[in-house]
C-alpha cells in the first residue's frame, strides 16, 4: 500500500429522496407554467385549432366504424341465410299475391327460395359491366312467370348467371338459352338495384331495377321488391351462364382506419402539450437542455465522423 493511499474506496451514493422531489417539483412547475400559456390569445387559437381539428379526426373515425358495423352486418347476413334450407317463395312472402311490390326484408336476403314456373326467353336482358374474377361481363336476367298457390302468374325477374363480354365488348357473343317448359327453381332472393337514370341499349340493363326491366313485359304482374338469384334449376340445361359466387365480404380495413383516425385524434392533444412544454423551456433562462441520449448523438454524427475520430487516435 503507497503511503498516500488511505486503505478504503469510496462508494458513489445514489441521489436521494430530495433529489427525486426537486425533478417532480420541476415538472409540475414546468406542466403549470404550460397550462398558463393557454392564457394567451396565439395558444387559445392553437388549442381551438387543434379542438377542431380532432373532432374532424372522430368524425372520420366513426364513419369508418359505421362502415365497419354495415360491413359485418352484410357479412353476418350471408353467413346465416346463403345456405339455409330452400322454402316456398310463398311461405317466405306470405303476402306476395296481395302486395307483390313490397320491398323485400332485410332478414329475407340471400335466403333461398323454391320456385315453379317456366322462362319467358324473348324477354330476356344482360345486365352491364359485371365483372367476374376481373373479366368483363354480363349477367343474364330472365322472368319467369310464378305458378303455385298464392304466387300464380307473377313474375319474378332470374339472374341465371354470368356470361364473358364478346368480341367486340358492346355485348356478349352468346347468351346460353333457359330450359324451355315447367321448371323448377331455386333461387336467393335479392332486393332490386337503384335504376342510374339512364336508358340502355335493347336487350340490355344498366342495373338490376326491377321497375324499369319489367316496363318491357306488357304489363305483365311482376314482383318488384326481389329477384331471384339462380342457385339450382331443373331440368338442368346443356349449357349454362357461369353460377355467380358466394358473396366475398373482402378484408375488413374499415376498422383499423378507424383505430387509426381516434388515434391521430390523440396525437393531436398530445404534439400541442410537447409544444407548450418546449416553449415554456425556450422562455426560461435557467433551463438546461438534458442530455441527448447515446442514440441521439448517434443518429446527430455526420456519415465520415467516427472515421475522422479513428484516425486522431491512430495517428499519423
Amino acid at each position: 500500500m503507497s503511503a498516500g493511499s488511505t486503505g478504503t474506496t469510496a462508494t458513489p451514493t445514489a441521489p436521494g429522496p430530495s433529489g427525486t422531489g426537486h425533478a417532480r417539483s420541476s415538472r409540475r412547475r414546468t406542466a403549470l407554467a404550460a397550462l398558463r400559456l393557454f392564457r394567451e390569445p396565439s395558444w387559445v387559437a392553437a388549442l381551438l385549432g387543434v379542438i377542431v381539428l380532432a373532432a374532424v379526426f372522430c368524425f372520420l373515425g366513426r364513419w369508418q366504424y359505421d362502415r365497419h358495423e354495415a360491413r359485418q352486418a352484410r357479412a353476418d347476413l350471408v353467413r346465416d341465410n346463403y345456405d339455409a334450407s330452400p322454402v316456398p317463395l310463398d311461405r317466405l312472402l306470405p303476402d306476395l299475391a296481395a302486395n307483390p311490390g313490397a320491398p323485400l326484408a332485410r332478414d329475407l336476403q340471400w335466403r333461398p327460395a323454391r320456385v315453379t314456373g317456366s322462362y319467358r326467353p324473348d324477354d330476356a336482358v344482360v345486365v352491364r359491366n359485371r365483372p367476374l374474377e376481373g373479366d368483363p361481363g354480363y349477367e343474364v336476367v330472365v322472368p319467369f312467370t310464378l305458378e303455385g298457390s298464392g304466387v300464380a302468374g307473377l313474375v319474378l325477374l332470374v339472374d341465371r348467371g354470368w356470361v364473358p363480354a364478346g368480341a367486340t365488348g358492346d355485348k356478349p357473343d352468346a347468351v346460353p338459352a333457359p330450359p324451355s317448359g315447367r321448371v323448377e327453381l331455386v333461387v336467393r332472393l335479392r332486393p332490386g338495384e337503384p335504376g342510374l337514370g339512364r336508358t340502355p341499349p335493347p336487350g340490355q340493363a344498366l342495373r338490376i331495377d326491377i321497375p324499369q326491366i319489367a316496363g318491357g313485359l306488357d304489363g305483365a304482374p311482376v314482383v318488384g321488391g326481389a329477384y331471384g338469384v339462380l342457385a339450382a334449376e331443373s331440368p338442368a340445361p346443356a349449357q349454362a351462364p357461369v353460377t355467380l359466387p358466394r358473396p366475398d365480404p373482402g378484408i375488413d380495413i374499415n376498422l383499423p382506419y378507424s383505430v387509426q383516425w381516434y388515434a391521430f385524434a390523440l396525437v393531436a392533444f398530445v404534439l400541442l402539450g410537447v409544444g407548450a412544454v418546449r416553449e415554456v423551456h425556450r422562455r426560461d433562462p435557467d433551463h438546461v437542455p438534458p442530455e441527448r441520449s447515446w442514440w441521439r448523438r448517434r443518429l446527430s454524427r455526420h456519415p465520415g465522423q467516427d472515421e475522422a475520430a479513428e484516425d486522431l487516435r491512430q495517428g499519423p
